[in-house]
């Protein structure tokens, strides 16, 4: 599960207390609900995602004119708290001293400005590219929601600045901007609720939300299952530990191999050695057994063969002449990307 689906969780529960400090009826219930949100912010930023601090930010900011001495004083318990549960858990568990993940995900994307090492987009791709695949159906009626609601606008805002605050960082994944869809999502019901107020557009409005919804949800299956071939890395990890069997097993996991599914709980056999380190030189690799390699040329000439191959996807072939008949249209293809290798002289 990736980090950002795992916060995504306590930040539904954030967005609930941020709605009801806008427009619960009560005003103690407000300020309490503050609280309960700061609270919730701060372990999701310190301890689960820091990235998430972006839309904690402009959460906060958006109800700026309600934070009091007690809103403050609970944020900075919160953050303090959350450091110190991540720095005892954590340091226990990767058996390093003063280990804080998040602190140290910040320090090398934000404050040494590496995670362009990772690829680049252009500045307008979450807009023009991760919001429309990631909204589907629900996009053009969270436009209208946006424009006829003013609870809504006020919402999406909030959320508009903190994906242009993303944007302004070359690296870009859809996954930074998970927390943006339960937002955009209500904005499409309010959208949807508006246009059936209108006797004439009743009637087209939930024929058209029905169908976007059915076409989301078909798109949606297609998307997963296309996800499911992006993990070739992981995949030739487990064919490794069903074929063999030997104890004596000290494994290289190349860097591609490493993005594309290979974790720490794929590393199921404690006689095992994994290793991960870049920029090897060829010598070295005869220290390993076995290599997760996407560049097998580099090793086939020194002492390294070939046992099996992980494919991924590589694209969609789309062939209309499928159409009238019972096949599908649209098929994944897929090709070798990580190679299992062994060295020839490793012991059985």
């Amino acid at each position: 599960m990736l980090g950002n689906t795992l916060a995504l969780v306590p930040m539904l529960w954030a967005q609930k207390y941020w709605l009801r400090s806008m427009f619960a009826t009560s005003g103690a219930r407000r300020q309490r609900g503050l609280c309960y949100m700061s609270s919730i912010l701060a372990f999701t930023c310190v301890v689960l995602r820091f990235d998430t601090a972006v839309f904690a930010a402009t959460m906060l900011a958006s109800r700026l004119s309600m934070i009091n001495v007690r809103v403050i004083c609970t944020l900075m318990a919160a953050v303090t708290a959350s450091a110190l549960l991540s720095l005892a858990v954590d340091s226990y568990y990767w058996r390093q001293r003063w280990m804080w993940p998040e602190f140290r995900v910040f320090w090398f994307n934000i404050v040494l400005g590496r995670s362009s090492e990772w690829g680049v987009s252009p500045p307008h791709y979450y807009f023009t590219h991760f919001i429309p695949r990631l909204l589907l159906g629900a996009l053009p009626f969270a436009g209208i929601g946006i424009l006829a609601n003013r609870r809504a606008a006020q919402l999406a805002a909030a959320y508009i600045v903190s994906i242009a605050v993303f944007s302004a960082n070359a690296h870009k994944e859809w996954r930074f901007i998970l927390p943006a869809v339960p937002i955009g999502n209500l904005c499409a019901a309010l959208g949807v609720a508006r246009l059936d107020q209108v006797p004439t557009l009743r009637l087209p409005t939930r024929l058209m939300a029905m169908a976007l919804a059915a076409s989301s949800l078909a798109l949606a299956v297609m998307m997963t299952y296309i996800s499911s071939l992006n993990y070739p890395g992981g995949f030739a990890l487990a064919l490794l530990h069903s074929t063999e069997s030997s104890s004596d097993v000290r494994v290289h996991i190349d860097t591609y191999a490493a993005m594309t599914g290979v974790t720490r709980f794929g590393q199921l056999n404690h006689n095992w050695i994994y290793n991960k380190t870049e920029g090897l030189a060829p010598a070295q690799f005869g220290n390993f057994t076995h290599l997760l390699t996407s560049n097998p040329k580099q090793h086939s000439g020194n002492g390294f063969s070939v046992t099996a191959v992980e494919s991924g996807y590589a694209g969609l072939d789309v062939r209309p002449r499928l159409l009238l008949s019972a096949e599908l249209p649209v098929s994944a293809r897929l090709q070798p990307l990580v190679w299992i290798m062994r060295r020839d002289d490793a012991p059985s």
